[in-house]
């Protein structure tokens, strides 16, 4: 059972996207190019339709490499979440939490900076010969609405290096606008946040029963700086309140 609250789809519709600003146009030239791309290097990629909310596109690696259905990739717009459907089922439960976790901290975030993030994904994956392989997944915006909002998300898949045994979900967040770089961690209950130290001595002090102005005597700060660090672990947090918060913290193992 997914420990999340709102499937990837219904996180997708949050986007309220309009198709007044829209240009399929714009669509069909990308298609053009990724099958360009895909008759080169022959990987595998993909995209999303974030308004429709269904897989638009998959190269034909997914068939050659991973032994999909030829029929299925090529009307993948029809058939659902297939395309997910040789990934290990214990890395997809995972995944799909991560991923909506990761939703939330994204639309967490100012409008003109959401499409900022790339996510980059490790799993395990069924390959052509019938064995779990695990490969990397990096997820990005590629076209936004005429307002500012991810339209298509394209991922690209490769086999990951090393080929480590493991059972966890791994995920590293790239922020394409300063580079800065962070981890949810392995384990599907951490927060999707990079905590400055004074925001997690700050949530400590929350925790323990500090209010603000006993929190900017005890750190020399003032209440209004108290107020600011309060506001972004809230926004980081992707909850309403001090209460949600700690419960958060708790629940991830960021609070004891």
């Amino acid at each position: 059972m997914s420990v999340t609250d709102v499937t990837r789809e219904e996180l997708w519709a949050k986007q309220h996207l309009s198709c007044k600003n829209i240009d399929y146009a714009v669509w069909e030239r990308d298609k053009s190019m990724l099958r360009k791309l895909s008759r080169i290097n022959g990987g595998c990629s993909f995209v999303v339709d974030v308004y429709k909310g269904c897989y638009a596109y998959a190269s034909t690696g997914f068939v050659d490499w991973l032994g999909y259905d030829r029929h299925k990739i090529e009307t993948l717009e029809k058939q659902g979440d297939y395309l997910e459907s040789r990934i290990h089922p214990h890395d997809r439960s995972l995944l799909e939490d991560l991923q909506v976790r990761l939703g939330k901290f994204i639309y967490n975030q100012p409008l003109e900076h959401r499409n900022d993030y790339c996510n980059v994904y490790s799993f395990r994956i069924l390959n052509a010969r019938g064995n779990y392989v695990r490969v990397t997944s990096r997820h990005q915006v590629l076209e936004q609405s005429h307002d500012g909002k991810a339209w298509l998300i394209i991922g690209n898949m490769s086999m990951a290096p090393g080929q480590k045994e493991s059972e966890q979900v791994e995920c590293t967040v790239l922020n394409l606008r300063n580079g800065e770089m962070f981890s949810p961690g392995v384990v599907i209950m951490n927060p999707v946040v990079s905590l400055t130290g004074r925001e997690m001595e700050i949530l400590r002090l929350i925790q323990r029963g500090f209010l603000s102005k006993e929190i900017a005597d005890k750190l020399c700060i003032s209440i209004h700086t108290v107020h600011i660090h309060r506001q972004n672990l809230l926004r980081k947090l992707g909850v309403h309140n001090s209460l949600e918060a700690i419960r958060l913290g708790q629940e991830s193992g960021l609070l004891s």
